[in-house]
């Protein structure tokens, strides 16, 4: 990139030629530029879960309240789990022994096959064998089931959290008795966030998914979170004409549902976009205009403008970025003025 240089600027002066203007002089530069829209939202969360009994029993021990933060996974409270616990020790005693007289008869089945083989028994009293070891087998899977359905309902009695979140609302107190169904937490993902954006209905041409989206919030700092269009609504906001833009995105850390950002969306980029000091644009009856400085003689050059880009402006038309243009004085100049370049400005 090529580096402008502006000079002290003097006087215009007056010589036995004529008015000379004295200006500083720069060459246009060249960078990528980001044609860019912003707009303001509020963060939402993507889910605000709510965490209910599965099933029956008293609350024991409750570990959070309301305002504080959780982990995904994180234990919220437990029910008595009494009941299940001798269910389970039950049901897997029943399970065992119905194993033991599963095995017993697969053993008595392999003795009848030989006894059978060498004519000692008959055909219907292998099948009878056969019969009863495919009844201790149903036997034995039902008794797998109830142990496994009681496994989990004994983990349900742990209330935990489904997704990094915030508890909003607790419901239940030690003591309490809730039934299968009963809400007793509602919690805020605080991991999976949303802002809702609206941008002008002029600018819907041109927005479309995945286009990447740079969010500031005051609530978070100057930390910036880089993003990119997840959707966009289908239809046009009649109170305020606007396009709305959805952008999903994770919270680094301190972002919070609720708190206001700002959104600046990158409509497009140009590569190798030829810029020039926003004071060496002036405005002229034919338009925008730069002057082009050529042997000591300021040549008018209606131009176009393109986006700003900090003390800098995007020429979109009207040079060819290999001219020697007028910056400080470019205000007092005209076409075929001559000027006087200060010593220190090339």
């Amino acid at each position: 990139m090529l580096l402008m240089v502006i000079g002290f600027l003097a006087a215009p002066a007056v010589t036995g030629q004529g008015r000379v203007i004295r200006v500083t002089t720069a060459s246009p530069v060249t960078a990528d530029v980001e044609q860019t829209e912003w707009a303001v939202g509020l963060i939402e969360t993507r889910t605000s879960a709510q965490v209910a009994a599965e099933v029956a029993g008293e609350i024991t021990k409750v570990y959070v309240d309301a305002g504080q933060g959780v982990d995904a996974g994180a234990l919220l409270a437990e029910i008595d789990n009494e009941q299940y616990r001798l269910e389970l020790a039950s049901e897997r005693a029943e399970a065992g022994r119905l194993r033991a007289l599963l095995a017993q008869k697969e053993r008595e089945l392999e003795r009848a096959r030989k006894l059978f083989a060498d004519r000692l028994i008959s055909e219907d009293e292998l099948d009878v064998i056969a019969a009863d070891l495919d009844a201790l087998r149903e036997q034995q899977a039902g008794a797998a089931a109830r142990v496994g359905g009681t496994e989990r309902r004994l983990a349900k009695t742990r209330l935990t959290a489904p997704v990094k979140s915030e508890v909003a609302t607790r419901s239940v107190d030690v003591g309490d008795y809730v039934q299968t169904g009963t809400v007793v937490f509602d919690l805020i993902d605080m991991e999976n966030l949303r802002v809702n954006l609206p941008f002008p209905e002029y600018r819907a041409p041109e927005i479309r998914r995945a286009l990447p989206v740079r969010l500031t919030s005051a609530a978070a700092g100057d930390e910036v979170v880089n993003a990119v269009v997840t959707d966009i609504r289908p239809s046009v906001n009649p109170s305020n004409r606007s396009v709305t833009v959805i952008v999903d995105f994770q919270n680094p850390g301190r972002w919070r549902p609720g708190a206001s950002v700002r959104a600046e969306l990158v409509l497009q980029t140009r590569e190798d976009a030829l810029l020039v000091p926003q004071v060496s644009v002036v405005r002229r009856p034919a338009g925008d205009v730069v002057y082009a400085i050529t042997d000591g003689i300021a040549q008018q050059r209606v131009v176009e403008r393109g986006e700003r880009q900090g003390r800098l402006v995007e020429i979109l038309s009207g040079l060819d970025g290999a001219e020697l243009i007028a910056v400080d004085g470019a205000g007092f100049l005209a076409d075929g003025v001559r000027v006087d370049i200060a010593e220190d400005s090339r």
